[in-house]
């Protein structure tokens, strides 16, 4: 039986390196979302003929959808997840190509754009725009998912299933850092789902009446999409170091809001069909516990398992306090000329040293100088990363006694990787 999937894609597509090109790149992550805004565009024009709308309004449509979805999701992601960084530097808010996207952005830019172009675009009713519009959403957010994937990025926590995928650390570095442990692949989860999602839609509004009732497939798609990334955070790697700890992560709780609207709209078509014929009242209003009971155990149940994970770390790591303590009395001063005379080795053979506050790998200076800030965990230590077009940012965590370190090798789209570093003597 095949142990796990080791995945060593490229997610270059095309590199001009070496050329008069040296400048240009090409991912694939940037040709999924051509495609998916393509596939979109596509599936939205058969819509808009089969609505009669008048000529003209379906590229209006689309100019706004990519305009909004990339400003959205880039703004969502400097905002949600990498404030601290981008308030200090917000020239770079914009600089798409470093990276950082989220959904959650795209979904709220989306959301705010539409409202103005139903009303001054095509002089129709918000909900009979978002109707429409989300079935071309889901298919494109398929293919972006996909993307991810070739990304090697935003996958899941380590798993011994079958179809896990070892990803590669670092693929866009120059410097090999091997790959990651055996992992859920969350990116070809959430294609699924996303697929799944545009076949229900596609399949209600051409073959049934469903889109005569205002607000029915727009709640469809974020019970579909929404609850469903709800649900799958549970497994998946935090983006940010901060998320470690949090019973509910960033990309949880900017779920919740599009869970409890599509929730509410199905729970208000099921009260509207009780309400209008009396032959149904019994059985709409058992549809209505049902579902609400449904949700409640989909919510709540995965909740509970995490919080139980967490209480179980916190006791883990009250136990080894009092060799933190011994760590902690060391001052920044100590722990910096402690790394100058030490050198360090990875599992996979990438070796690393300090010197003068800056961090080498395989004899090459890639950070620094870097800045110490104490925890009761230990020490943190961040330096900015020399090579703007493969590594961002480099932290590392001094461990109880200096016997080790942990560097954290954080890509361009905000993902860590960790190399455990053990003392070479």
């Amino acid at each position: 039986m095949l142990g796990f999937i080791t995945w060593t894609w490229n997610p270059e597509f095309f590199s001009g390196a070496g050329t008069f090109l040296s400048s240009l790149s090409i991912r694939w992550y940037g040709l999924m979302w051509a495609l998916g805004l393509m596939l979109g565009y596509l599936v939205e024009s058969k819509i808009y003929d089969r609505e009669k709308m008048p000529e003209g309004s379906m590229d209006k449509l689309f100019l706004v959808m990519v305009f909004s979805t990339i400003l959205g999701a880039r703004l969502g992601h400097c905002f949600c997840y990498e404030w601290d960084y981008f308030s200090q530097h917000p020239n770079e808010l914009l600089y798409i190509w470093k990276g950082g996207l989220s959904s959650h952005g795209g979904a709220f830019g989306i959301l705010t754009a539409l409202f103005f172009f139903s009303k001054f675009g095509i002089h129709k009713s918000y909900i009979w725009t978002l109707d429409r519009i989300v079935i071309a959403v889901a298919i494109c957010g398929a293919c972006i998912r996909l993307g991810n994937l070739f990304n090697h990025e935003i996958y899941g926590d380590p798993t011994s299933m079958p179809w896990a995928f070892s990803f590669m650390l670092h693929p866009m570095s120059s410097m090999p850092t091997g790959m990651s442990e055996p992992s859920h692949p969350t990116q070809i989860y959430e294609m699924l789902y996303c697929l799944v999602t545009f076949g229900i839609l596609m399949y209600l509004y051409w073959r049934t009446k469903a889109a005569q009732h205002s607000g029915l497939l727009f709640s469809i798609f974020l019970l579909g999409i929404f609850l469903t990334r709800y649900v799958l955070e549970f497994i998946k790697r935090p983006q940010e170091d901060f998320e470690e700890n949090l019973l509910l992560n960033v990309g949880q709780r900017l779920s919740l809001p599009f869970v409890f609207v599509g929730s509410a709209i199905i729970i208000y078509l099921l009260y509207k069909w009780a309400t209008s014929n009396a032959e149904v009242r019994t059985k709409a209003f058992g549809c209505i516990g049902a579902f609400v009971m449904a949700m409640a155990a989909i919510m709540v149940l995965p909740l509970l398992n995490k919080k139980t994970q967490l209480d179980m770390a916190k006791i883990a790591d009250a136990k080894v306090a009092p060799e933190v303590g011994e760590c902690v009395q060391m001052d920044a001063a100590q722990v910096l000329d402690f790394l100058n005379k030490t050198s360090f080795v990875s599992q996979e053979g990438l070796r690393m040293h300090f010197n003068g506050g800056y961090i080498y790998v395989q004899g090459q200076k890639v950070a620094g100088p870097m800045q110490v800030a104490v925890s009761s965990n230990g020490y943190y230590l961040s330096a900015e990363g020399a090579h703007p077009n493969t590594i961002y940012r480099y932290m590392l965590r001094v461990y109880p006694q200096g016997r080790s370190v942990l560097l954290n090798l954080k890509d361009l789209r905000g993902n860590y990787a960790e190399e455990s570093k053990a003392l070479a003597n």
